[in-house]
């Protein structure tokens, strides 16, 4: 404790932060509280915060540099206890993501617990945290309303406000990302950041605009990969079409000319010879016919007459055309990765999950050092971030 005390230069003021008690609360400690997720099945989540209090006359100042997620804790509707386990456990995280932080209060996230069972706060409070100067912090994760609680005579009493601060808090990184895998690692916003209020802030977290923005990106993405695979269907229907009409005529032409060589009738030819039946008889100088018997004539020979064997004509055939080819048209070339612009709220992991459709620390990594950086406090809102396909 001393009575100078250098503050963060680098905050962004939630409030008014009025009162004898202020709270600043670390980027990354605050993002990952409220980006807790809460199971249906589940009434909420607590843990405890970490940091450090400073006195500056009658002013108390609490830092809050670290959290750790308390998960056998008993969370009901009526009813939030640490058991014996939980300081056990608590105790040797500290030790090991957040040497030289002490316990500074705790934190709750729920929806089915309100500040209309702020007994049931109280009471826990009242059993698990006797320093008068220790916080509580609630959030609620669907609304993402959020409020700071001060230990007074009469119990929890809501605080003004309170600040955000940002500086390069690695022991948080570190636990967030070895204990957390399935958490989201925030993404820092640019230094000195206007001071939104109310609809304005959630909006730049992202409450409002951040996934809209995120799904409009890849449906343009879509919707041109869509348009370019139509077009090249397209395209090769036509080439087929081309190429078949143009078989068809070349094929047609000759089947017809084949048919009328078959079905033609055959010539008549000159050497054809008529068989004549020759009849002998005797006529008398009276004119008077001699009639002779039938019997006693000679048979007459007909000589069988032979057509000429006629060579069949052959019809000629004509060499089919062959239908030129053409190239097919080359598939276009997809870019080796994605430009993206970092919008405020979001966080690495979930840009991976957009792109990736999963969360995973080899992808975070990847981008990083696609990009050139060694960690995500280099990546600031108006980033662009080039995400390897």
């Amino acid at each position: 404790m001393g009575n100078k005390i250098n503050l963060p230069r680098n905050i962004r003021q939630i409030g008014t932060d009025k009162g004898g008690r202020k709270v600043y609360i670390e980027d990354y400690v605050h993002s990952f509280i409220r980006d807790t997720q809460v199971d249906e099945y589940e009434d909420g989540a607590v843990g405890v915060l970490l940091g450090e209090t400073r006195l500056d006359g009658d002013v108390s100042y609490i830092f809050v540099r670290g959290a750790v997620a308390v998960g056998n804790a008993a969370v009901y509707t009526d009813k939030i206890a640490f058991t014996q386990e939980t300081w056990p456990i608590v105790n040797s995280r500290i030790s090991q993501y957040f040497a030289g932080l002490d316990t500074v209060g705790w934190y709750l996230v729920s929806s089915k617990i309100t500040q209309d069972s702020l007994y049931i706060i109280n009471k826990a409070d009242a059993e698990s945290f006797e320093d008068t100067d220790s916080v509580f912090f609630m959030v609620n994760p669907e609304t993402k309303e959020d409020l700071f609680y001060e230990k007074t005579a009469g119990g929890l009493s809501p605080l003004s406000g309170y600040t955000v601060f940002y500086e390069r808090n690695e022991k948080m990184q570190t636990y967030m990302s070895e204990c957390m895998e399935n958490r989201s690692i925030p993404i820092r916003e640019p230094e000195e950041p206007k001071t939104p209020s109310g609809g304005e802030y959630r909006k730049l977290a992202g409450e409002d605009g951040n996934k809209n923005s995120m799904a409009k990106s890849v449906k343009g993405h879509l919707t041109f990969i869509y348009a370019l695979s139509m077009l090249l269907i397209i395209v090769v229907l036509v080439i087929g079409v081309n190429v078949i009409n143009k078989h068809d005529r070349t094929g047609g032409a000759s089947g017809s000319t084949s048919d009328r060589e078959v079905n033609a009738d055959p010539k008549p030819t000159q050497n054809e010879t008529v068989p004549v039946d020759s009849v002998t008889g005797d006529v008398t100088s009276s004119g008077v016919e001699d009639v002779t018997d039938e019997s006693t004539k000679p048979a007459v020979t007909e000589a069988p007459t032979e057509k000429p064997t006629e060579a069949p004509t052959e019809a000629p055939t004509e060499a089919p055309t062959e239908a030129p080819t053409e190239a097919p048209t080359p598939a276009p070339t997809q870019p080796p990765y994605q430009i993206y612009t970092v919008q405020a709220g979001d966080t690495l992991l979930k840009i991976c999950r957009e792109y990736y459709g999963r969360e995973s620390m080899e992808d975070a990594n990847r981008v990083l050092e696609y990009n050139g950086f060694t960690d995500t406090s280099q990546i600031l809102v108006g980033t662009e971030l080039k995400i390897p396909n």
